[in-house]
C-alpha cells in the first residue's frame, strides 16, 4: 500500500497573488480615470462649456451673466429683423417686436449649461464646438394681433350670392369665394422662422365658400325677382286703389339669406310709404299727435294726445310681398287703416310733473341790425315748445337746425377766428346765451357749452354760450326726474327762455373778479367796412381776461352742493377797416386784484 500526497507550493515571498494583482491594476486605472475626470472638470471651468455658441454667438467659457450680456448684444439685430412671408405669391413681412417674438436669454443660457460631471459634456466642452438654437419667448396676444393685421391685408370675405333690384330689374349678384390665412399654421411658421434668415415663409390660406351659391341666386331670380318686377301692383286702402309700379317698388325691395342659405325677399314698408304713398294717402290717413303742453295764465296744462288712422308699414309689407309673385288680376293687395298710437300719451304727459315755472332768463340786444332780429326770432320760434323727457339731452343745434337762407335765416354777425364776420345765422348765440342761463338757474346738468372767444358786454360775464352748426353745440341733460318744457318769447330788443317742470333747487350764482388781464392787439384790414358777406367789420377792441363763476344749489334754505365754471376770454382785436397805416394802441388797463363779487 502506498499513498500519494498532493500539496501546493507556497507563494514566493514579495510576489502578489494574481487576483490581488488584477484588483490593484483596476484600482490604479480607476484612480487614473478619477484624476483625469477631475482634471477635465477643473479644466472646464465654472462657466458655459468651452466651444458653445448660440446662433453664431460664442459664449463658451463665460459666466452665466457674461453669456447673457453677449447673447443680448450678439442677437439684437437678428431679433429685430423682419420675418419675410409669402401668401399666394404676395410678399410681405412681420415685425417680430410687434408680434411679441423675443429671445429667451435666461432659458438659452440654462440650456447651454455650466460645469457638469458628465464626461461627455466635459470632453465636448474642451475639444468640440457645440452650437445651440436660442430659446424663443412668444407673447401670444401680440402674435395674434400681428396675425390679425397681416390677415387684414390678405383675407377676403366671400361675396354672397344676392339679388338686387335696380331700375325695375332683378339683377343677380354672382357669388365669389373668399380666403383666409390659416392662423395656427402661420403662427408656428413665423415662430420657427424667427432669427433664421432662410428666405420667405410660405403661409397657407384656406378657401371660404359663400353660403349663397349660384344655384340659389338663379332660383331666387326665377321664382321671385323676375315676377316681382314683371308689372305694377294694385294697392287697395279703404275704398282707394293705388297703382305701384316696379320703378317705385324696386328701391325698397331686397333679398337676404335665411339660416339655411335660402334667399328670402324683404320689403321696407316704412321707406315705401314715406317715398311713394304718404302723398297719395294724405286724404285717408290721420296722423296721431303726441300729448304736449301749453301755458295758460302762467301755468302749464296738458294738451291731450290724439290717436290717428294710418297704414301700418308692417301690415303693408305683409300684404304686398305675396302679391309681387302673382300674375294678372291677382297682383293686388288690400291694406286696412289701423289706429296710430301717439308716442307720448295723455296719461304719460300728465305723469311728467310739468307743473310750474322753474326758471326764466332774458337777455337784451340792440335793435339796429335787422338781420340779427330775423335770426333770433327764427331760432326762438323753432325752439319754442320743446319737451325734454327725464334723462334726455337737449341739443340747441338739433332743436333749431342748420342756419341757412332756405330755412329762413339771414346773414348776420358771427365770430370767426377772433374776428366779427357776416354769415347766415349770426345772432343765434344771443338765444344760446339766454338758454344756457335758463338751464343754469333751473339746476339742469350742463353737458356742453362754449363761451365766446372774446367777451361781449351784453352777455352775463362767465355765463354765456355760442353755437356753430356742426362744430359747437349747447346741450343740457334733464336730470330733474321730471319733464322739462322749454318755451321762448321775444321782442325787437330782448329774448326770453322759460323752463317749466318741477322745481328741485333754488340756484344762486357768484363770480370772481377778472384776472389775468391782457391788452388787445390792433389789426388792419384793407377791405372796406360793410354788412355784407366778405366785408370788413369794425371792432373797437376788448381786453382779454379770466373769470370764475360758481353755481350754488340750495334746498330748504341750505346749500347742498356747488359747481364751478372757469372762462378765459381772449383779447378782442381792434379791427381797423380800409387802412394799413399804424394806429396808436389803447393803453392797457391794470390787472385788478381778484375778489369775490356779488351775484349777477
Amino acid at each position: 500500500m502506498f499513498s500519494e500526497v498532493f500539496s501546493e507550493a507556497p507563494p514566493s515571498a514579495g510576489r502578489p497573488a494574481p487576483r490581488r494583482r488584477v484588483l490593484r491594476w483596476a484600482g490604479a486605472g480607476l484612480g487614473v480615470l478619477a484624476v483625469l475626470w477631475l482634471g477635465l472638470f477643473l479644466a472646464a471651468g465654472s462657466g458655459i462649456p468651452r466651444g458653445t455658441t448660440v446662433h453664431g454667438v460664442a459664449i463658451g467659457g463665460l459666466s452665466e451673466a457674461r453669456a447673457s450680456d453677449a447673447l443680448r448684444r450678439g442677437l439684437a439685430d437678428d431679433a429685430r429683423a423682419a420675418v419675410p412671408v409669402v401668401v399666394d405669391g404676395e410678399r410681405m413681412s412681420v415685425d417680430p417686436v410687434s408680434a411679441g417674438l423675443t429671445v429667451d436669454v435666461a432659458e438659452t443660457v440654462a440650456r447651454a449649461g455650466g460645469r457638469s460631471w458628465n464626461p461627455i459634456t466635459l470632453v465636448r466642452g474642451l475639444f468640440g464646438a457645440h452650437d445651440l438654437d436660442p430659446s424663443v419667448a412668444v407673447d401670444q396676444a401680440k402674435l395674434r394681433t400681428a396675425l390679425t393685421a397681416l390677415a387684414a391685408k390678405i383675407d377676403g370675405k366671400p361675396v354672397e350670392g344676392d339679388v338686387r333690384f335696380e331700375a325695375a330689374q332683378a339683377v343677380p349678384v354672382a357669388p365669389r369665394r373668399g380666403r383666409t390665412i390659416d392662423r395656427s399654421d402661420a403662427s408656428q411658421k413665423i415662430r420657427d422662422a424667427f432669427l433664421h434668415d432662410s428666405g420667405p415663409v410660405e403661409l397657407a390660406t384656406t378657401v371660404v365658400e359663400p353660403k349663397v351659391g349660384q344655384l340659389e341666386v338663379d332660383r331666387a331670380v326665377r321664382e321671385f325677382g323676375d315676377p316681382a318686377m314683371s308689372g305694377p301692383v294694385d294697392l287697395v286702402v279703404s275704398d282707394k286703389t293705388l297703382s305701384l309700379s316696379p320703378e317705385e317698388i324696386a328701391p325698397h325691395l331686397s333679398m337676404a339669406p335665411d339660416a339655411a342659405g335660402r334667399l328670402q325677399p324683404a320689403l321696407d314698408g316704412a321707406g315705401l310709404k314715406k317715398a311713394v304713398l304718404d302723398a297719395q294717402l294724405g286724404p285717408l290717413e290721420v296722423v296721431s299727435k303726441d300729448a304736449t303742453f301749453r301755458i295758460v295764465n302762467g301755468r302749464p296744462l296738458v294738451v291731450p294726445a290724439k290717436p290717428g288712422r294710418v297704414v301700418d308699414p308692417a301690415t303693408l309689407e305683409a300684404a304686398l310681398l305675396p302679391a309681387l309673385t302673382q300674375t294678372g288680376d291677382a297682383r293686388r293687395a288690400e291694406v286696412s287703416l289701423v289706429v296710430g298710437v301717439p308716442k307720448l300719451t295723455t296719461a304719460a304727459a300728465q305723469a311728467l310733473g310739468v307743473t310750474e315755472l322753474v326758471s326764466t332768463f332774458t337777455t337784451h340786444y340792440p335793435s339796429d341790425f335787422p338781420p340779427r332780429l330775423v335770426n333770433i326770432h327764427r331760432a326762438a320760434d323753432l325752439m319754442n315748445r320743446t319737451l325734454v323727457l327725464p334723462g334726455q339731452i337737449f341739443s340747441m343745434n338739433k332743436a333749431v337746425g342748420e342756419r341757412t337762407k332756405e330755412r329762413g335765416f339771414a346773414a348776420g354777425f358771427i365770430i370767426n377766428g377772433g374776428k366779427l364776420e357776416v354769415d347766415f345765422g349770426g345772432g343765434v348765440s344771443q338765444l344760446a346765451t339766454t338758454t344756457f342761463n335758463a338751464a343754469f338757474f333751473a339746476g339742469l346738468d350742463d353737458v356742453e357749452h362754449h363761451p365766446h372767444s372774446f367777451y361781449i358786454s351784453r352777455y352775463p360775464v362767465g355765463r354765456e354760450a355760442t353755437v356753430a352748426w356742426g362744430v359747437k353745440d349747447l346741450r343740457f341733460r334733464n336730470d330733474s326726474g321730471h319733464g322739462v318744457f322749454v318755451t321762448t318769447g321775444y321782442t325787437n330788443s330782448s329774448v326770453t327762455v322759460r323752463i317749466w317742470g318741477t322745481k328741485i333747487y333754488t340756484i344762486k350764482a357768484t363770480r370772481s373778479a377778472r384776472y389775468n388781464v391782457h391788452p388787445f392787439p390792433i389789426q388792419y384790414d384793407k377791405r372796406p367796412a360793410g354788412t355784407t358777406p366778405g366785408s370788413c367789420v369794425h371792432q373797437d377792441g376788448v381786453e382779454g381776461f379770466a373769470i370764475d363763476v360758481k353755481r350754488l344749489f340750495f334746498q330748504g334754505g341750505a346749500q347742498v352742493r356747488s359747481e364751478s365754471f372757469h372762462t378765459r376770454y381772449d383779447p378782442e382785436a381792434r379791427i381797423v377797416c380800409g387802412q394799413s397805416g399804424p394806429v396808436k394802441p389803447k393803453p392797457p388797463t391794470p390787472t385788478p386784484t381778484p375778489t369775490t363779487a356779488p351775484p349777477d
